[in-house]
């Protein structure tokens, strides 16, 4: 975001988004883990931090929003303070490539599709340090048909910048698949790369994490999956 002004608003159609959603969707997340003990919860790129509401009004665990933009935890604590929560949270600005908390930290970590905009391998190695045994990741990432669906809806625009988008995230995307190398330097900097089933599994493996099912909120572009810590 440029500044507080723009950032602000982001927030607020984020949560009129949210609060539009209907009870199951809005409670998807925390009911996904209804039957764990939930102590400590992250959001990892939590943007304006309306994922970890329901955290806060149904069970009793101490969440934590997490983004890299400058003006999160300004704004994100005046969002939270307006909703009645003055504690039991914190707000932190950093990555989800190095996160700043110890191994085994929380019980839930939530992702919704913002690792497509960070270094994949680096993420998945963090949350898998701070995920406690037994703990479940909640992704939601672009999987490659996202970018097709763009590509296909901005073809009509004849617009070249809107075009080129998805065939630049296309391309950074399909060199990291081959290579194992993300493309984030330079031009590549911000730019997305999609993530398949196939390349989580092989990642996920390394870090005794393990795809166990979906959610109801999965579909063939943006699946989201349900990983447990073995």
């Amino acid at each position: 975001m440029e500044n507080v002004g723009s950032y602000r608003e982001y927030v607020r159609l984020a949560i009129e988004n949210f609060a539009r959603k209907d009870a199951e969707r809005r409670y998807l997340l925390v009911n996904a883990v209804k039957d764990k003990k939930v102590e400590r919860v992250l959001d990892i790129g939590c943007g304006a931090g309306q994922e970890l509401l329901p955290f806060l009004e149904k069970t009793e665990a101490f969440c934590v929003g997490l983004d890299a933009a400058e003006e999160f935890g300004e704004v994100g604590t005046e969002f939270f303070a307006a909703k009645g929560f003055t504690e039991n949270f914190a707000l932190i600005r950093s990555q989800g490539e190095k996160l700043p908390f110890e191994e085994e930290s929380f019980d839930v970590v939530l992702c919704r599709v913002a690792l497509p905009y960070m270094n994949n391998r680096r993420t998945i190695a963090e949350i898998a340090r701070i995920m406690r045994s037994g703990g479940v990741f909640l992704l939601k990432t672009h999987a490659p048909a996202f970018y097709f669906v763009m590509l296909w809806q901005r073809l009509k625009t004849f617009n070249p910048k809107q075009i080129a988008y998805p065939l630049i995230c296309l391309t950074g995307s399909v060199w990291h698949q081959f290579t194992g190398r993300q493309l984030q330097k330079g031009f590549w900097k911000g730019k997305e790369v999609f993530q398949t089933e196939r390349f989580l599994e092989k990642e996920f493996e390394k870090h005794g994490l393990r795809i166990e099912g979906f959610l109801s909120d999965t579909n063939p572009q943006t699946p989201s999956f349900v990983v447990v810590k073995i």
